[in-house]
């Protein structure tokens, strides 16, 4: 049975500054000491913050289905996962031949017209233990829990049109893929399930609005990259989606780049926690840990 939640959802706020300094984030040292930092740049002159209303999100079930090209997103049904624990992802060798072509797969059958696939990053999400910080596996990391939109991270220098950042990053015998389709894809699953604790939503790209995206720098050491942040719509036009209980066999797809003119380009999404029923009594949730990765599809053009 279809459950619709609401919640009170968490949006970058526009700041004067951002007019004359472009925002941007340094991911480096986030939560870390680091040498003279009085003398240098603060982490981060981004300001977040959390919606005045709630907003509905409807849960996919019972509706007709979603379409990566007209949403933006999409939720398939596959077999589970290989690995089903969070640490079987810390053995490269599973990673490399058990749960990249896993992927891989996936993405070719559910991506149509999709000729080559090329994965470039992956991550497991979770609540992290203070064990989990200690290490500081780039590979683990905690919900998202602002409102945004992935693109690439490259080495390029700032500004550099996405396209050419591609091309600037892949090997000289793929080059050529770039005459092609290029759409940027995020797979996203549970690892254990059903999911109750931080789910997905994502929103419908056709209900959202392009001139509230703000762009942002995000610096990971010698990596950067841009993030894209809507900002709130009081009117409420964007409508908003998640799967309810969803489980180890429900993947989900939505897109961070697209080539084709006239195609969904890609679709903001956060992890949220729903508002409780006045007077409701449930349990603990179980924790989320899931799985996502993000690749290169390219095709044919349309």
């Amino acid at each position: 049975m279809a459950a619709d939640v609401s919640a009170h959802l968490t949006y970058l706020q526009w700041q004067p500054s951002y007019s004359h300094t472009r925002p941007y984030r340094n991911s480096q040292f986030i939560g870390r000491r680091r040498p003279n930092r009085k003398q240098q740049q603060a982490d981060t002159n981004l300001v977040f913050r959390v919606a005045d209303h709630p907003e509905t999100i409807r849960d996919v079930r019972g509706l007709p289905r979603f379409d990566l090209d007209t949403n933006g997103f999409a939720y398939t049904r596959c077999g589970p996962p290989a690995l089903t624990e969070a640490w079987m992802y810390s053995d490269p060798k599973k990673i490399e031949n058990i749960f990249l072509p896993e992927c891989e797969d996936i993405l070719r059958r559910e991506v149509e017209g999709a000729d080559e696939v090329m994965i470039f990053d992956w991550k497991i999400r979770k609540r992290k233990s203070a064990k989990d910080r200690r290490r500081r596996n780039p590979n683990l990391q905690g919900f998202a829990r602002q409102v945004h939109i992935d693109t690439l991270l490259t080495r390029d220098e700032l500004g550099m049109p996405v396209m050419e950042r591609i091309r600037n990053h892949l090997p000289p015998e793929s080059r050529h893929l770039l005459s092609r389709r290029v759409r940027l894809i995020n797979l996203w699953r549970p690892i254990s399930g059903p999911i109750e604790d931080h789910p997905m939503a994502v929103c419908d790209r056709q209900t959202s609005d392009t001139s509230s995206l703000i762009e942002t720098d995000m610096i990971r050491g010698e990596y950067t990259g841009t993030m894209l942040y809507p900002q709130y719509e009081p009117n409420g036009s964007c409508q908003w989606y998640y799967m309810s209980r969803q489980d180890v066999e429900d993947v989900l797809l939505f897109k961070g780049l697209d080539s084709e003119e006239g195609s969904v380009k890609y679709t903001p999404h956060t992890s949220f926690t729903p508002l409780k029923n006045p007077g409701s009594d449930s349990p603990p949730s179980r924790p989320r840990v899931s799985v996502e990765v993000r690749a290169l599809v390219f095709s044919q053009p349309g």
